[in-house]
């Protein structure tokens, strides 16, 4: 008999144009009198603030990511409203003082709209206070707004979503060969969002069209929902992930000209050789898109991408993948050169 099941997802989901005026309805739909909005920079912040207007009748403040105190517990309703880092620190300041979380994207290029978790940098500098875990009850997902967003963004979106076969392959092969547990629903879900950004991939590319972002948002916010139903990120975070991320750490914020999304597809590329899948397939679909299909194309050295693959697998030891015990240099090169990445 199978143990007792629990899992959190979004409540209310609004996207299409002119979703971010429908703030006001969901907000009221909590009992909320202080209100925190973190936010990015420029553009965001432009967002950020026009929400902050919608909520007139209470007492908002707006606050940079890198400007908030997540010490300071004196609001009942948390609002990220920004990309990536907005998001994932108002999932920090929701999980410390559980406090409900509102996802407000002003951008597309990765699934964490809808995810309870935060991203893997995150993660392990807050280490210290366990998992990190909010699930949104609610997300504003305005077309219009995310169709402004850099297209490099949105591209990178796409890249994130196409490591969702070699995710679920590496969830598989975990779940036989070490007995892990998995969710054939989660597994599912995770790879209709993938089938869906491939078979529209021509059609949406150049994302010139609030039909376009639909598209896009709503396989993403499907991850999300996959993760919440898993329990975990493993639905649509593998060895692909484990690539991005061994990168990011070599490289560093300041010399890392990649967006994450962007070494996902490349990742996704590599591990599905690995995996013996069409790897082919999703090279093609991801140059279709206009996202970078070689190391030169996205700033890094094959060094170091060699270095990301003998130790990308120690970076979560406690998740298995493809990529085992460890790949041996001359592995991680070879797979480098069959899949022409170099």
């Amino acid at each position: 008999m199978k143990q007792l099941e629990s899992f959190e997802i979004p409540r209310t989901v609004i996207f299409g144009p002119g979703a971010i005026s429908k703030t006001p309805q969901v907000v009221a739909k909590h009992k909320a009198e202080r209100i925190l909005i973190i936010t990015g920079k420029s553009a965001t912040a432009n967002y950020a603030n026009e929400v902050a207007r919608l909520l007139s009748g209470y007492s908002v403040d707006v606050v940079r990511y890198d400007e908030i105190d997540t010490s300071y517990s004196k609001y009942d309703l948390v609002l990220g409203v920004g990309g990536g880092r907005p998001i994932d620190v108002a999932k920090v300041y929701s999980y410390l003082h559980r406090a409900p979380l509102i996802v407000i994207p002003t951008s597309a290029s990765h699934d964490g709209i809808a995810s309870p978790y935060v991203s893997y940098a995150l993660s392990q500098k807050m280490a210290s206070h366990g998992k990190i875990v909010a699930s949104p009850i609610a997300i504003i997902a305005d077309t219009t707004v995310i169709l402004n967003a850099p297209s490099r963004l949105l591209k990178a979106g796409v890249g994130d979503l196409l490591g969702k076969i070699v995710a679920v392959r590496d969830w598989q092969l975990a779940h036989r060969l070490k007995g892990e547990e998995y969710s054939e629903y989660a597994a599912h879900l995770a790879l209709t969002s993938y089938r869906i950004v491939v078979s529209n991939a021509f059609r949406i590319k150049n994302f010139t069209k609030e039909e376009d972002v639909r598209v896009l948002v709503k396989a993403l916010i499907g991850c999300g929902v996959a993760m919440g139903i898993a329990g975990s990120s493993r639905p649509c975070s593998g060895s692909e992930h484990l690539f991005a991320h061994a990168v990011e750490l070599l490289l560093g914020e300041k010399n890392n000209e990649a967006v994450h999304g962007e070494l996902v597809a490349l990742g996704a590329v590599i591990m599905a050789y690995l995996h013996g899948m069409n790897w082919r397939r999703i090279k093609r679909v991801a140059k279709e898109v206009g996202l970078p299909t070689t190391l030169k194309q996205i700033g890094i050295d094959t060094d170091v991408a060699i270095e990301a693959l003998t130790t990308a697998h120690t970076l979560r030891p406690d998740r298995y993948t493809i990529l085992g015990s460890g790949l041996g240099k001359e592995a991680a090169r070879r797979a480098l050169e069959t899949t022409e990445l170099i």
